[in-house]
């Protein structure tokens, strides 16, 4: 059975990836660019903190590549969130792409809500501060 809305796989997602003990803040359709990011985290990784974005798509896979590559500039690693019977498509149609944009990866969520990785990124190191990522940071001191 598929995701009929994105509604379903964000909420699906976040609902077991919040769990994670490295996620410290996080703001759905944050406005740290231009038309927004579905959702924007704050990370501990290994001690250090990382910024991760997730666009949620459930098909217009070539506008959630878009999308993960516009957040770049501030953020440590964009991800594009799809279910997983998208895994064959990635893998055949993307991987090329993603080999070259080494910091974009890819989850599938399946029906129940758990995700794997299908892509893993690597972590950039220099991200640009903004606005919005400024006031999640702060939200709560």
């Amino acid at each position: 059975m598929q995701y009929l809305y994105e509604k379903d796989l964000k909420e699906k997602f976040w609902e077991h990836y919040k769990k994670r003990k490295s996620v410290l803040k996080y703001q759905f359709e944050c406005q740290a660019r231009e038309g927004g990011v579905d959702l924007l985290t704050v990370e501990d990784v290994q001690g250090e903190y990382q910024f991760c974005s997730f666009e949620f798509k459930l098909s217009d896979i070539k506008k959630a590549f878009a999308q993960a590559e516009a957040n770049l500039p501030f953020v440590n690693k964009s991800f594009i969130v799809v279910p997983v019977e998208k895994e064959e498509l990635i893998r055949n149609k993307y991987l090329s792409y993603l080999r070259e944009r080494r910091y974009i990866g890819v989850i599938g969520v399946e029906r129940s809500g758990r995700w794997k990785m299908l892509h893993q990124p690597y972590a950039q190191h220099t991200v640009v501060m903004n606005q919005e990522i400024l006031k999640l940071i702060l939200r709560g001191y």
